[in-house]
């Protein structure tokens, strides 16, 4: 197909996704450069899609409100938790209902389901008062019904928590601390990074340390579930550079011990441009980022820990987002990622190759505050973006 037939389908789809609803849930397309100088993830932070037995979809994501509000009069964020069903056959417009609420800010969220079907849901809170915050979670069945609701604590002073699921385990793996000086614009980063494990009913059931110490500086901690493993990745502080050094190190949670060391994925990696995924047919995991010169790379691993394939000259992912996944076969896997600033990118995944499929232009610019994609079908793709103007939704047709 010739490339501006493809972009025009392309264009069809995405503003046909994105006209305005009588809810005011999907936006039309916002500018990232309107928000410029201001933080977006004050306005929506964090957002998952989470597949249901019935074939539909949780959405689920923090936000300042429906339409955003940003921070409130002084200064502080006030996110709650959303979720709403989504429909892959129809892309129905959501309707969304607030899941969780409080005063101040619970952000960003994240978002697991496991095999028999519970939810767990964590997010950085600063429910108690000002600069006060902890790692809380909630557990709910496959309706969205409470289990073990909002709020459990995972740790007083945790933030920046992710959750995956390990079969019929939780893994929450989260920063502690924070080291003033550095990172983005000098904000400074966080200190420690570790790991907690929950059965599905949200029982705490081992609490280990990944990095920490005062040797190294680590935080934003990313977690991918297999059936039987977790891969947990971070990024660790390189002093006197505008760059990160990242790390992986595989889990076994039935047994509380280590799959393999530390191992260095990267080590110009820009900040929080990474993202951790499993794929189930191939029984690999698939770790994909943006280097300090711009350039994608993505890294295969298996459960045992060996990088199988690796690919280092892709086009630059998106901060913060997540892919669409298909399998085509038992060694064909699709795997859409956005790129940054306004692209598609569609890797074929195999056992032990990486190959860049095709790149699609869109006429949106991504924000860096939360994607996260689905298929509808084999060649369709569906993401949500959160953008300072509400979810940004964008069809995509692929080969």
């Amino acid at each position: 197909m010739p490339m501006w037939v493809l972009y025009v389908m392309v264009s069809i789809l995405f503003f046909g996704c994105n006209s305005s609803s009588s809810t005011g849930t999907i936006s039309p397309p916002a500018n990232p450069s309107d928000y410029a100088g201001e933080d977006q993830r004050a306005y929506q932070h964090g957002v998952d899609f989470l597949q249901r037995t019935d074939g539909r979809y949780w959405l689920i994501w923090a936000s300042s409100g429906t339409p955003p509000q940003g921070e409130d009069a002084s200064g502080e964020w006030t996110h709650d938790v959303y979720a709403a069903t989504i429909d892959a056959a129809t892309l129905s417009t959501p309707k969304p209902f607030t899941l969780i609420t409080e005063e101040r800010a619970q952000e960003p969220s994240s978002a697991a389901i496991a095999s028999n079907g519970n939810i767990m849901i964590t997010m950085e809170d600063a429910f108690e008062e000002d600069d006060v915050y902890a790692q809380t979670y909630g557990v709910y069945n496959e309706s969205l019904e409470p289990l073990n609701a909002y709020r459990n604590i995972v740790a007083y002073g945790g933030h920046s928590g992710h959750v995956a699921a390990v079969g019929e385990r939780f893994i929450v793996f989260y920063s502690e601390g924070w080291v003033e000086g550095g990172g983005v614009d000098e904000l400074g980063s966080g200190d420690d990074v570790l790991l907690k494990t929950y059965d599905t009913r949200g029982t705490l059931l081992h609490v280990t340390d990944v990095a920490a110490g005062e040797a190294t500086r680590d935080w934003w901690p990313l977690v991918a579930g297999s059936p039987k493993y977790a891969l947990l990745v971070w990024q660790q502080f390189v002093d006197h550079e505008q760059y990160a050094r990242l790390l992986c190190r595989l889990y076994d949670p039935e047994t509380n011990t280590w799959v393999t060391d530390a191992i260095v994925l990267s080590e110009t990696v820009q900040y929080y441009t990474y993202d951790v995924q499993y794929l189930e047919v191939l029984e690999r995991f698939l770790v994909c980022g943006t280097d300090a010169q711009g350039k994608g790379f993505a890294r295969l691993i298996t459960p045992q820990g060996t990088i199988v394939a690796h690919h280092d000259t892709l086009p630059p992912f998106v901060r913060e987002a997540q892919p669409a996944i298909r399998a085509r076969g038992t060694n064909d896997v699709r795997v859409v990622y956005p790129s940054a600033p306004d692209a598609l990118m569609v890797l074929r995944v195999g056992h032990t190759d990486i190959r860049l499929a095709q790149t699609i232009s869109q006429q949106n610019k991504w924000f860096y505050s939360g994607t996260d994609g689905i298929f509808t079908d084999d060649h369709s793709v569906y993401f949500i973006s959160l953008t300072p103007e509400g979810l940004q939704g964008s069809s995509v047709t692929i080969k």
